[in-house]
């Protein structure tokens, strides 16, 4: 594990992706590699549509995917192995930054939801001088939410305090109980267990007052245009999964718990009261939260030039909420 500044990565990452257009498909896609990125309950949706076959409903072939680094997902994306991912927005502002046509079609996760939790003998954002920060990837949500936070405190990265790239959420804890690093960037699941094992929350970015789009349902334009019928499908069975999500707790929990598999069942039911706080019933995107995350992903410049329309298609969502899909879901 070394230390390294996560806009060189993001850059090396990305600097190397050309626009590529996704493998041929004919009129209509009937099948869709699905990614997520996290095994945290953002994933929730595209598990319960699964497990409980809304996309088979839809007349849709699906399959999984568990890629957990942006870098991986945006080439999958472009290369066409994958058409639909559940990821974080600096990789799809990026991508775009370099040419290419990715595009956020639904939100997922519309509000930062990390916090920088310590180890009980740090008891101040001061007391990290010297010491190290765990994030799990270079150019994701952590690595960003650290970023914030020290910067928040008056802290400088690489001088102050040390960014460490760990790997998955398990192994940022593990760091944490064995002082390889002596504060970690932390998501429900695991910020309900630092709690019980008495870590020190030092920032809970949710309630900072940052409006910050965390994560989207993304996939290629050229793909969109080309399938959108087989796209309207999707999102049907997405916002019905998304309605499983929000009504249905006990059948949640229970998917929720096969992908999450040995959590303990209070800290699952706690995540997933989290996380019910921060996915919407109807999938619009946060747009301040939208515009703030491109803003802050830093892409040579060409952040500034980005619009939200550029990298945001919300019309099936507006279409299917004209006819009445989401009244009928929620029965309002």
């Amino acid at each position: 594990m070394r230390l390294r500044s996560p806009i060189r990565f993001i850059a090396a990452v990305f600097i190397g992706l050309i626009a590529k257009a996704p493998a041929s498909f004919g009129a209509q896609l009937d099948a869709f590699n699905l990614s997520y990125s996290a095994l945290v309950p953002s994933g929730a949706p595209f598990w319960i549509a699964q497990d409980l076959k809304l996309f088979e409903r839809e007349g849709l072939k699906t399959q999984l995917l568990y890629i957990n680094a942006a870098a991986r997902v945006m080439a999958a994306i472009l290369a066409g192995e994958v058409q639909i991912s559940l990821s974080g927005v600096s990789p799809l502002v990026l991508t775009y930054a370099q040419g290419s046509d990715p595009v956020a079609i639904a939100g997922a996760v519309n509000q930062i939801n990390v916090s920088i939790f310590a180890r009980p003998e740090i008891r101040s954002a001061e007391d990290l001088r010297g010491k190290r920060l765990g994030i799990t990837r270079f150019g994701g949500l952590t690595d960003f939410s650290a970023q914030y936070a020290l910067k928040k405190w008056g802290l400088q990265s690489g001088k102050d305090v040390a960014i460490i790239q760990i790997g998955d959420a398990s192994a940022l804890m593990g760091a944490m109980a064995g002082n390889a690093v002596q504060a970690a960037a932390l998501q429900p699941p695991s910020t309900i267990l630092a709690a019980q094992l008495r870590y020190r929350e030092l920032l809970d970015l949710s309630k900072s007052g940052l409006e910050y789009q965390n994560t989207v349902v993304l996939t290629a334009r050229s793909l969109l245009k080309r399938s959108p019928d087989s796209f309207r499908r999707f999102m049907r069975a997405y916002s019905a999964a998304l309605a499983v999500f929000h009504t249905q707790k006990d059948i949640s929990l229970k998917v929720i718990g096969r992908y999450l598999k040995g959590m303990e069942p209070g800290i699952l039911e706690k995540s997933y009261e989290a996380y019910r706080a921060w996915v919407p019933e109807i999938p619009y995107l946060n747009q301040p939260g939208m515009a703030a995350a491109i803003a802050l992903t830093p892409a040579g410049g060409k952040e500034k030039e980005i619009r939200y329309s550029d990298i945001v298609d919300e019309s099936m969502i507006r279409e299917l909420e004209q006819q009445g899909y989401y009244r009928a879901l929620y029965k309002k």
